[in-house]
């Protein structure tokens, strides 16, 4: 970008304003924790970011490496969208998603039985009691799922656990919330795996994808509950993660694969290819890998250019020398001779004994001695060789 003006103030002036938009604003509150920022990641977050943006002409950058929230625009823009955006955000993280389990060492065991007896398969008698209340049976792993803040979750355990404390009046309390297997704290905004729907807070499982990108060891990606140790499913992949997020745990788990491939499957040489080709095997010819991305055509076998009717072995040698096969060419052939001046390789098929060479020089055949000029050449020939031919 160019700013051009007829006076030194103006364009200082108009430099500053540009930086304060390159700059933008970066969006400090204390109740806005990390956890309370990872809802920004969710469909609902970027559907609340991209209405923000539009209702007060802004940009809305989440660093999420550092999760950090910055705005871009005018100064009263800025404002507004900074209002709106952390109201918004707070709300959605006071109603995201709860669990309450219905299982546990200190719960009967046919628990879930009574909750579906006394409350029906659907929880329309618990909603009956909690108007309003967004409320979903898990049978499979025994838990309820609801939406709502931590008033409304007290309200919906307080009802539901009397069951168990009616059926065992001796207990006094029930260790009912759910610890995540990672952090082994109370599960904070929910999220269960496909395949084996075990339970973890939502950032610790973003975590640990994290972690492999930058450990290439850590593939494949298995659920981290103790005895499970199933692969986490690609469509957990996609609700978790961002495009580009998904795209860094590709491109770290391809790298993992050829990694643990013991050399059966190497990168496309080119630089920043993302391309991998099987490697040949030593006792079979070699065969071209020709790049989708690049385009580029690799030797399967020395994973140099691909060198067709040429061994591996002689393509190197003349990769390490390239003019070795010119001197094996050159040896023992009385017409062929080195310019004295250039040291280019003249052949002399017919003709006399003026030889003009690339480099411009004209030169005795017989003595190999050069000159400016033809004329002087000849001259030469005339005079040292009594002829030209």
């Amino acid at each position: 970008m160019k700013i051009t003006a007829n006076a030194t103030k103006t364009v200082a002036e108009g430099r500053r304003l540009l930086e304060e938009l390159w700059r933008g604003k970066v969006i400090v509150h204390d109740n806005l924790t990390p956890a309370a920022l990872q809802p920004i990641l969710s469909k609902d977050g970027s559907s609340l970011t991209s209405k923000i943006q539009q209702a007060t002409s802004t940009y809305i950058q989440f660093d999420r490496r550092n999760m950090k929230l910055r705005i871009f625009g005018s100064p009263d823009k800025i404002a507004l969208a900074e209002k709106k955006l952390i109201q918004s955000l707070l709300s959605l993280h006071e109603e995201k998603q709860s669990v309450i389990c219905l299982s546990g060492k200190d719960l009967p065991s046919d628990f879930m039985k009574q909750v579906v007896k006394n409350f029906g398969p659907d929880l329309h008698g618990l909603k009956e009691k909690i108007p309003g209340a967004d409320l979903r049976l898990n049978t499979r792993n025994k838990t309820i799922l609801l939406h709502g803040n931590s008033e409304l979750k007290s309200r919906v355990e307080e009802i539901t656990f009397e069951i168990a404390r009616l059926s065992h009046p001796s207990s006094e309390r029930f260790d009912t919330a759910p610890s995540c297997p990672i952090c082994l704290c109370e599960v904070e905004d929910g999220y269960q795996l496909e395949g084996c729907g075990h339970l973890f807070c939502r950032s610790c499982v973003v975590e640990q994808c994290e972690s492999a990108i930058k450990n290439q060891g850590s593939f494949p990606i298995r659920c981290a509950h103790q005895g499970c140790g199933n692969h986490i499913l690609l469509v957990d992949f996609r609700t978790l993660l961002s495009n580009d997020k998904l795209e860094e745990l590709f491109r770290a788990s391809l790298g993992a694969f050829v990694a643990s491939s013991s050399g059966t499957y190497r990168f496309c040489p080119s630089p920043d290819c993302p391309s991998i080709y099987r490697v040949a095997d030593p006792e079979t010819a070699s065969a071209a890998f020709v790049c989708g991305a690049c385009y580029s055509e690799t030797c399967t076998r020395c994973h140099i250019e691909y060198h067709p009717y040429v061994s591996c072995e002689r393509y190197r040698q003349f990769k390490d020398d390239p003019d070795s096969s010119l001197r094996d060419w050159c040896k023992g052939k009385e017409q062929v001779k080195n310019c004295p001046a250039c040291g280019h390789v003249i052949e002399k098929v017919d003709g006399c004994n003026h030889i003009e060479c690339k480099c411009g020089k004209h030169i005795c055949w017989v003595c190999l001695e050069f000159f400016t000029t033809s004329g002087e050449c000849y001259s030469h020939m005339d005079t040292i060789h009594l002829g030209v031919d």
